[in-house]
């Protein structure tokens, strides 16, 4: 049995439902991805995630922002998506680094995507 184009789409919007992922966060650490990391290498920063969209067939956007009161002064190299017991669902290290002065305001889209492989 393999899960069939509607059932990635089924997969995709149950991460929209109210138990899922609730935050986005920024860190420091350029440490590289591993599957079994929990958390960011160095959180700096957390913002609620305000949209969540699931207009593209099998893929869910989570979308936070950050002011620039919030970033300022910010060495931006990884961000991660939690749910509300803080579990990680994803974590992304950036090839260098973004500056933020304090004038900057930072928008992170984290897209999740259900494909069929095999």
């Amino acid at each position: 049995m393999g899960i069939v184009t509607g059932g990635l789409d089924i997969c995709a919007a149950s991460l929209a439902g109210s138990a899922n992922p609730t935050d986005i966060a920024i860190g420091t650490s350029g440490v590289a991805y591993a599957s079994g990391q929990t958390s960011l290498g160095v959180e700096t920063d957390r913002n609620q995630i305000n949209t969540r969209d699931t207009t593209t067939p099998a893929t869910t956007n989570f979308i936070a922002n950050f002011t620039p009161f919030e970033i300022s002064g910010t060495i931006l190299r990884e961000f991660g998506t939690f749910n509300s017991g803080n579990v990680m669902l994803d974590r992304q290290v950036l090839n260098g680094s973004l500056v933020f002065d304090g004038e900057q305001e930072l928008q992170i889209q984290d897209s999740v995507k259900f494909f069929i492989s095999g």
